[in-house]
């Protein structure tokens, strides 16, 4: 597991250049929750719906629950709405707006980002709103449906890229998302395997391997 600061790290091409810097740092955060008028005695009341286990995550539940604790400090009071994973992803299909979100403000959810639609399309383009996608907080910001419309009719890969790292960067500036941790999928194989390439997410493409 590796900290994240965004869909895409460093090094990433569709990474791009974010002014907001993801950190830990709990004083700024009380500093700019006090601007907005919010304390100690006055917090500000969320609520998020989350899995206690399912598709391989690491350890969902004692991860939300740390993720509560330090919001606590900075004037939050996060009420944790546990449900089934199965239930979770077809609240994620169906969005802020149906009953089954019972009122959430968030959806904590663990995905792959493997491709751009997976990684940022579905989660930014207002056409993706439900029922189409996984928009689940029906997003609409008519420069991340540029953006993605530039990176899908793009047949350069350099200006798809281009158009896709300024996506990411607007996302994370944006703070549309909480971003947590990266799942780095360690793996343990015989020194006999040559030629694996270690891939940015959980598919592996064996046609590269030999075997000694």
């Amino acid at each position: 597991m590796v900290t994240a600061t965004g869909t895409f790290e460093p090094g990433h091409p569709w990474r791009g250049n974010p002014k907001f810097q993801i950190k830990f740092d709990p004083d700024a955060a009380r500093k700019l929750m006090a601007e907005a008028g919010y304390s100690k005695d006055k917090p500000l009341k969320v609520k998020t719906q989350t899995s206690a286990s399912g598709s391989g995550q690491m350890l969902p539940l004692p991860m939300n629950e740390f993720i509560q604790q330090s919001l606590a400090e900075c004037f939050f009071t996060v009420e944790l709405d546990v449900i089934d994973w199965n239930t979770l992803f077809t609240n994620w299909r169906k969005g802020a707006k149906d009953d089954s979100a019972r009122g959430a403000q968030a959806i904590n959810v663990t995905y792959s980002a493997m491709d751009p639609f997976f990684a940022m399309v579905r989660f930014l383009d207002s056409k993706m709103a439900p029922p189409t996608s996984n928009n689940w907080g029906f997003i609409n910001d008519p420069q991340y449906d540029k953006l993605t419309a530039a990176a899908l009719q793009a047949f350069d890969p350099a200006e798809r890229d281009k158009a896709l790292a300024a996506l990411h960067q607007r996302s994370v500036d944006e703070a549309e998302f909480l971003w947590v941790a990266h799942d780095v999928g360690p793996r343990a194989m015989s020194p006999k395997i040559k030629n694996f390439v270690q891939p940015k997410n959980w598919l592996i493409d064996f046609s590269t391997m030999t075997m000694n």
